[in-house]
C-alpha cells in the first residue's frame, strides 16, 4: 500500500515537472513555441507595417582607415498588433509592459555593422489599441563608405541600414517616423568626436532585392558630418609652409657661400622628412591621393628644387665664362619658383576642392 502511494506522489511531481511554466508556451518536440503571440500578427496577408525611428545620443568614434565609426544610439519601433488590445481597468493601465519573449517583436538587423550591435536596455510598450512601441539602447560599430579625396576639408555621411530578419522580410514593410529620428540636444557638448562636428541627419526608404527573387525594405539613415580642418591648418601645413620658405633662403645667401646654402637646404630636406614621420599616424592610409598629400609631394618637390638651384648656380658660378649666367639664374630663381609655388597651389586646390 505504502508503494503505491509513493508511486503516485512521484507520478503527480514529475507531471508537474514537466508541465510547461505560467504564461509560457507548451514546446513542441523540436523545442520551438507554439504559442500564437509569439507569432507575427498577420491581417489577411497583408505586410505587418513597423514605423522606425533612430535617436542619436553620440558618435564615439570615426575611423578613416577601417572606414568605420562608432554609434550610441536608441532605436524605436512601432507597429500594430491587434491581438494585444485590451480594455484599461483604470488610470494605472493606460500601458502594459511586457519582456522580451512574452509577444512577438521583429528582427531588425544593421546589416552595415562590423560586429553584432550591443543592446543594453530594451523598453516593450502596449497601448490599449493594441499598438506596440518597442525602444532599444544600443552600441554598434558600422561601417560605411569614406571619400577622404578633399581631406582633410571633407565631409562623411555615415549609414546606418537596416533590413528585418531575412526570414521575415517580404511580410514586413517599414516606414519611418521623422519625430523620432534626430540626434540629442546635448551631442555638440559631450561629443567625443573633436575633429568632427554634426551637419544634419535624414532618413530614405529603399526596397533591397534578396534571395530568389523577393525583395525586402531597407530604412537607411544618413549622418553627415563635417571635420574640423583647424587642427590641420595649425600643425600640419603651416609648418610645412615655414620650411619651404626657408628653405629659399638659398636663393637671398650670397653665392659663394656655398657652406651655409648647403646647410640651409639639407637641414629643410631633413626637417620635412621628420615632419613627415611624425604626423603619419594621424593621416588616412588610402590607395588614392588626397589633398593634403598632394600638398606634401607639392612641398617635397620646391624644397628640392631649392637644391637643384643651389648646385646649378654653384657649379655656373665656378666657371669664368658662364659665371654671369650662374648669377641670373639666381636672380630670376629668387621670383619665379616662389610664384609657380603659389600657382601650383591653385591648382592642386582646384583639382582636389573644387
Amino acid at each position: 500500500m505504502r508503494r503505491g502511494i509513493v508511486a503516485f506522489a512521484l507520478a503527480i511531481v514529475l507531471g508537474a515537472m514537466l508541465l510547461p511554466a505560467p504564461g509560457r508556451a507548451a514546446p513542441t518536440p523540436t523545442g520551438i513555441a507554439t504559442d500564437p503571440i509569439l507569432q507575427p500578427p498577420f491581417e489577411n496577408g497583408k505586410p505587418i507595417d513597423v514605423v522606425l525611428g533612430l535617436h542619436v545620443i553620440n558618435i564615439a568614434a570615426i575611423d578613416e582607415v577601417s572606414e568605420q565609426f562608432r554609434l550610441d544610439g536608441y532605436l524605436y519601433a512601432r507597429w500594430l498588433d491587434k491581438r494585444l488590445a485590451y480594455t484599461p481597468e483604470g488610470p494605472d493601465d493606460e500601458l502594459r509592459n511586457y519582456a522580451m519573449g512574452q509577444i512577438w517583436v521583429p528582427q531588425m538587423e544593421m546589416i552595415n555593422a562590423a560586429a553584432p550591435r550591443s543592446r543594453d536596455e530594451i523598453a516593450i510598450v502596449v497601448s490599449p489599441d493594441g499598438t506596440v512601441r518597442y525602444t532599444e539602447r544600443f552600441i554598434a560599430s558600422l561601417s560605411s563608405k569614406f571619400a577622404l579625396r578633399h581631406f582633410p576639408f571633407d565631409q562623411q555621411r555615415l549609414i546606418v541600414i537596416i533590413h528585418p530578419f531575412l526570414a521575415d522580410g517580404p511580410r514586413i514593410k517599414f516606414s519611418l517616423d521623422k519625430i523620432s529620428t534626430w540626434s540629442a540636444t546635448e551631442f555638440k557638448t559631450f561629443s567625443s568626436l573633436a575633429q568632427w562636428h554634426l551637419i544634419s541627419m535624414h532618413s530614405e526608404l529603399l526596397v533591397a532585392p534578396t534571395y530568389g527573387g523577393f525583395t525586402m525594405p531597407e530604412a537607411r539613415f544618413e549622418i553627415d558630418v563635417a571635420r574640423r580642418s583647424t587642427f590641420y591648418l595649425w600643425k600640419v601645413f603651416l609648418p610645412l609652409l615655414l620650411m619651404v620658405f626657408l628653405s629659399w633662403a638659398v636663393f637671398w645667401i650670397e653665392t659663394e657661400d656655398l657652406s651655409n646654402q648647403i646647410q640651409v637646404a639639407v637641414t629643410t630636406i631633413l626637417t620635412v622628412i621628420a615632419f613627415a614621420f611624425a604626423i603619419s599616424a594621424t593621416m588616412p592610409r588610402l590607395p588614392y591621393l588626397t589633398y593634403i598629400d598632394a600638398f606634401f609631394l607639392e612641398c617635397y618637390i620646391y624644397v628640392f628644387l631649392a637644391v637643384v638651384e643651389l648646385m646649378t648656380v654653384h657649379v655656373t658660378h665656378r666657371s669664368e665664362t658662364r659665371r654671369d649666367l650662374g648669377l641670373r639664374i639666381r636672380k630670376y630663381s629668387r621670383w619665379v619658383i616662389p610664384a609657380s609655388f603659389v600657382v601650383t597651389n591653385v591648382v592642386i586646390a582646384v583639382h582636389f576642392l573644387g
